[in-house]
């Protein structure tokens, strides 16, 4: 596309040229000068047409490399996941690599002393991919207990009904114009195609160029359907693909993971079951739970580069003599049999440690359920987790509905709740690092590493996928 620009250059030059030369006429021939002249204009004329064409017309009959992706997943425009949301817009806030937000199409925010209202300033000339400017009114949000108003078009106010210091964490997925798709990001929608209000594929052309591919996403209701369509080359790539190894030994088949902090994976205990109540038999467990090889460990539920993170905790994965000495501690119950729940996809995860447990003098035996079962004794799982360490949602005595383990600590409750409430940073530090070494001494759960994003993908497409990546992802 380059050489086709640059030889349409080459000819407005010549022609530059041959327009400003002089005419070599004699005496008799001046009366047909004005023909002549004429002439001369027309092959300027249709010289000129040529270099537009070349110029500005050409590189749209010559497309740009595509790259194809397949997501699995059920999406509207309202729930869009992470790894197309990106692409297609930002958010007001990021998340720097120690959790801290960061302004990104808000200029700055202010916060009242309560930590009650929050307001928002715009940066100035942004612009939704349709060519409109962007109105803060243009942005809706629907948050549980928040109020939003509008006090002019470079603004956004916050009312919450609570005091809640980590809400800037709560504004980091990528706004949009109203309900439409228009972004403010390095790409614009350019076709959907949907089927009873669900997304079916979505057609993206960079807005500004700049080297990046067209990206052709398609999205499939399940894993199955989602590898036959990479198997049949309706798609060169697959991302957040969970079942990876069955496409190992493909010819040309690539893999790359991505480490995210946005999950947690974790084997949460029953603390009112009559075995797991006892905190010696979860910690025995804890201790008898190998460390997983290849993953981003996690040591306490908060990642290890955040701001929040407790590095004075006590490490009992893979500890066997501590898990020997803690089983001899349990009163009653230290040789019943233990039963491990989990999901089809982490069932391979799931037969290793209860290998481990039985290595380890813990009789136990594995459980594979389609979904989350209501009750359990150990249940090993993905979790999603806030980029802020406030979580209030998953040990928070009064949170039954997402507090899996039905954990209960005054102590870690207080911890909770003080680190969401007061604006001190230092204070808000002291709240999580207390509360992480109260939850490791109770282990409520094990906690095993922050899972990382699959993607599996035809070694064709590696150089033109790899740029994408980096916007799906900002973490990478």
């Amino acid at each position: 596309m380059k050489k086709i620009q640059f030889l349409g250059l080459y000819l407005s030059h010549f022609l530059a040229r041959y327009l400003s030369r002089p005419l070599p006429i004699a005496g008799d021939q001046k009366r047909h000068l004005p023909i002549i002249r004429g002439r001369q204009l027309a092959v300027g004329v249709i010289f000129l047409a040529v270099v537009f064409f070349l110029i500005k017309v050409a590189p749209g009959f010559f497309p740009k490399e595509t790259v194809s992706e397949g997501i699995v997943g059920v999406y509207s425009h309202t729930n869009l996941p992470s790894s197309v949301a990106n692409l297609i817009s930002k958010p007001l806030v990021s998340i720097d690599k120690t959790g801290r937000p960061q302004p990104n199409l808000a200029e700055k925010w202010q916060v009242n002393n309560n930590a009650t209202i929050y307001t928002f300033s715009l940066k100035k000339d942004l612009y939704w991919s349709d060519g409109s400017k962007a109105k803060s009114s243009d942005i809706k949000f629907n948050l549980p207990d928040v109020e939003v108003s509008y006090p002019n078009e470079s603004t956004l106010e916050f009312k919450l009904a609570d005091s809640f210091t980590p809400f800037p964490s709560l504004l980091t997925a990528p706004v949009f114009k109203g309900d439409s798709l228009l972004g403010v990001g390095g790409f614009r929608v350019e076709r959907e195609e949907r089927n009873h209000g669900l997304i079916k594929k979505l057609l993206l052309y960079p807005v500004s160029g700049g080297g990046l591919p067209i990206v052709s996403i398609r999205f499939y209701p399940d894993e199955r359907t989602a590898k036959t369509a990479f198997e049949l080359g309706e798609v060169e790539s697959l991302i957040g693909f969970p079942d990876a190894v069955s496409l190992q030994g493909q010819p040309s088949v690539e893999f790359k993971r991505i480490t995210g902090f946005n999950k947690l994976t974790a084997i949460f205990y029953n603390t009112k079951d009559p075995v797991l109540s006892d905190k010696n038999m979860r910690r025995a467990l804890s201790a008898a739970t190998p460390v997983i090889d290849g993953e981003e460990k996690a040591k306490t539920p908060v990642p290890s580069l955040s701001w929040a993170f407790n590095s004075d905790v006590k490490d009992l994965l893979g500890d066997h003599e501590s898990a020997k000495s803690y089983l001899d501690k349990v009163q009653s119950g230290g040789d019943s049999t233990i039963t491990l729940t989990t999901v089809p996809s982490l069932a391979f995860l799931g037969e290793k440690i209860v290998r481990s447990w039985k290595e380890n003098g813990i009789q136990a035996v594995l459980r594979v359920e389609s979904g989350i079962p209501q009750n359990f004794q150990a249940l090993l799982l993905s979790e999603s987790i806030p980029s802020d360490p406030d979580q209030y949602a998953l040990w928070h005595s009064t949170q039954t509905n997402t507090n899996l383990s039905k954990y209960s600590s005054p102590r870690v409750d207080k911890d909770l709740e003080d680190g969401r409430k007061t604006g001190d940073l230092e204070k808000r530090k002291e709240s999580y690092l207390d509360f992480q070494k109260v939850l490791i001494d109770d282990s409520p759960a094990t906690f095993l590493y922050f899972p990382k994003t699959q993607v599996v993908y035809r070694k064709k497409v590696e150089n033109n996928l790899s740029k994408i990546l980096t916007l799906q992802f900002p973490q990478m």
